[in-house]
């Protein structure tokens, strides 16, 4: 009887780890998502679940806005032990908030009577001024990188300097000159479109990270990316979804699903093209793949609609 009950103990403990394991292929990685996940459970049900008590939707807004923007969020209103991974589901929300506040600033802009050079300088640096430049910043550094390192450590090494050299700013200027460009002749179609497109391809190009972060491994063990962890796949999917939403929404349905072809589609080779490089993904590499995934939904959109 001793010998049976010893058994059925094990064979209870083993079932129990396999669920934890396949409960860890959905966790972020740093344990933060999930402390116990029912892998029999239906999938609808496990695509809106809840972090546990302390971390909520609210929450998760919260975390996104102080992590995407220079917006202060109140250290207090933060649960202590918060998940930007879990919270990331959310990013393409915030991103469709940076790009109102620069269709704001386009509206304002034409409003006085500015061209639609100068109006779309203003939309440009009023999403710029609320981020930080956080994602040029990142894609200055990962240009520097590939353009000035002939090894894997070489590059992780300039990436991770402060400092920006002559690839970089190449980088920047083509990279606002297009996106500058585009807009110029959005907003010289129509202002609400530039407004609808900016939203659009700031949600678009933020939705796309949780999936990048969920799929390719970290290259270093020390930077944003590592520290934000590993999104779950229902995170990584609400994420892709929502900014789907956004790109539907604001252009309509043939102009969003071109978009969204062609974002994911570039994105994903700048991915492969980075990753094959330096071994995979950090948080330079994130925010050079926002930037350029936002810079092809607006290069898009002047490209079905005019």
């Amino acid at each position: 009887m001793a010998k049976d009950s010893k058994n059925k103990d094990k064979k209870d403990s083993a079932e129990k780890a396999k669920h934890i394991v396949e409960a860890a292929e959905l966790d972020d990685g740093d344990g933060g998502d999930f402390d116990y996940i029912d892998a029999e459970e239906p999938f609808h049900k496990r695509f809106w679940r809840q972090l546990p008590d302390h971390q909520g939707w609210l929450a998760d807004l919260k975390i996104c806005v102080g992590v995407l923007t220079r917006i202060p969020v109140p250290p207090s209103s933060l649960p202590e032990d918060l998940s930007v991974s879990g919270a990331s589901r959310y990013f393409p929300l915030v991103g469709g908030a940076i790009g109102l506040l620069g269709g704001i600033a386009v509206m304002l802009a034409a409003w006085l009577s500015f061209s639609p050079i100068v109006t779309s300088v203003f939309g440009l640096l009023a999403m710029t001024l609320v981020t930080g430049a956080l994602h040029e910043d990142g894609l200055a550094d990962t240009i520097d990188g590939l353009g000035g390192g002939s090894t894997r450590e070489r590059r992780l090494a300039i990436m991770h300097d402060s400092q920006i050299g002559s690839f970089g700013v190449v980088a920047l200027i083509f990279n606002f000159a297009l996106k500058w460009a585009a807009l110029t002749t959005i907003v010289g179609i129509s202002v609400g479109d530039a407004v609808f497109s900016l939203i659009a391809a700031a949600a678009a190009s933020r939705a796309v990270l949780p999936v990048v972060m969920h799929y390719v491994p970290i290259a270093r063990e020390d930077g944003l990316s590592a520290d934000a962890g590993r999104p779950g796949f229902d995170r990584a999917t609400v994420a892709f979804l929502i900014g789907s939403a956004f790109l539907i929404f604001c252009l309509g349905f043939q102009t969003g699903i071109v978009s969204l072809v062609l974002g994911a589609a570039v994105a994903a080779m700048f991915i492969y093209f980075v990753a094959n490089r330096i071994g995979g993904q950090t948080g330079d590499v994130l925010g050079a793949t926002q930037q350029i995934t936002e810079g092809v939904v607006l290069l898009t959109i002047v490209m079905v609609k005019v």
